[in-house]
């Protein structure tokens, strides 16, 4: 139980400072399209994919430290992806494949 709580303390307080200093940032996906090549954000950031299309994406990222994989998002949903680690995120919808974002993650 000791050890339990010695890693629960670090994360509340890990998560009271990223919720006090991080932002939100809102990709549409629209016409089989994000609604930008590029964005800049810092760590701890979230990055919210709407998807605002007619069809499902499937929203993904296979950068070492900075993957994740929305599966299959259908229309009018929202997810959101938390960075957590400086870099470069080549970001793509694996069912249409012109889809790319790259999202610069600042320390």
């Amino acid at each position: 139980m000791i050890q339990r709580i010695a890693l629960l303390v670090p994360a509340v307080v890990l998560g009271s400072i990223l919720g006090a200093t991080a932002a939100d940032f809102t990709i549409i996906q629209k016409n089989r399209t994000f609604s930008t090549r590029e964005i800049t954000v810092k760590v701890g950031d979230r990055v919210i994919f709407a998807n605002n299309d007619s069809v499902t994406h499937n929203v993904y990222s296979e950068t070492k430290g900075l993957e994740f994989e929305i599966e299959l998002q259908p229309p009018r949903r929202f997810d959101a992806v938390r960075f957590l680690h400086p870099g470069v995120a080549e970001i793509e919808c694996a069912i249409h494949p012109v889809m790319k974002l790259r999202v610069h993650v600042a320390p």
